[in-house]
């Protein structure tokens, strides 16, 4: 059983590690020609660079959080971490390795999950990126009344349609191990508006709790200690497999 302390500096030695890899990985977003492997290539590139480079920052927002006894950030880039590691778990494993062993691949249903899988989520950001607020606000209220907006951007192509991130979180409980459903149940309780985020700026003395940081012995600390060995174990070797 390792120490926090050395938990800490194998984090700290893999940030470092993935920080270099995320700065040598400079593959633009070219998606140019009618070659379905080029465009493949293309997609998997940027994956990988996203990937890598938002690994690395919550790594670091981790190690600052830590450092600064900021155990709420810990709490938020903890769950973010895990919600990568999970997503690029079940894409690897439930969306491509089915189209790899079939013998003949289906190119375009292969970009089709590339696509989602860069870009798949539920906000209209060429509505956002253009100024286009009025739609911004037209669409939420349409979401609010019947959902149609969303599969209206679906069909249009405009967003690409998301897998729910708890479906990977379960998936790999399933299959593999159940404490990573563990991990998210307990970082999803640290980061909502509950008792479990309001224990991460609690502290106590003689007197009591208070939830502050400031006024004694830190609860958000001892939480950091209880869940760091749970963080490292799903989601630094996995993402590194």
């Amino acid at each position: 059983m390792q120490t926090i302390q050395e938990l800490l500096e194998a984090l700290r030695q893999g940030t470092v590690h993935v920080t270099k890899m995320a700065e040598k990985l400079d593959f633009p977003w070219s998606p140019k020609g009618a070659d379905l492997r080029k465009l493949h290539n293309v997609y998997v590139r940027n994956l990988i660079t996203s990937y890598v480079s938002k690994f690395a920052q919550l790594s670091e927002a981790i190690l600052y959080a830590v450092d600064n006894s900021r155990y709420l950030i810990y709490a938020q880039s903890g769950r973010a971490l895990i919600e990568f590691t999970a997503t690029l778990q079940y894409y690897i494993l439930h969306q491509y390795k089915p189209l790899m062993v079939e013998g003949s691949v289906d190119m375009e249903k292969l970009i089709e999950t590339d696509d989602r899988h860069l870009r798949g989520g539920r906000f209209n950001w060429e509505a956002f990126l253009f100024e286009r607020y009025d739609e911004l606000k037209a669409d939420s209220v349409a979401y609010l009344e019947n959902k149609k907006a969303k599969r209206k951007h679906v069909a249009q192509g405009i967003i690409a349609e998301q897998v729910n991130v708890l479906t990977c979180i379960e998936k790999w409980a399933e299959e593999e191990t159940p404490k990573v459903l563990i991990a998210y149940n307990l970082f999803c309780d640290l980061v909502h508006p509950n008792i479990g985020s309001s224990f991460l700026v609690a502290s106590t003395n003689s007197e009591g709790l208070y939830f502050s940081p400031y006024r004694g012995k830190s609860i958000g600390k001892d939480i950091f200690e209880r869940s760091l060995p749970i963080l490292i174990e799903v989601t630094q070797k996995p993402f590194g497999n």
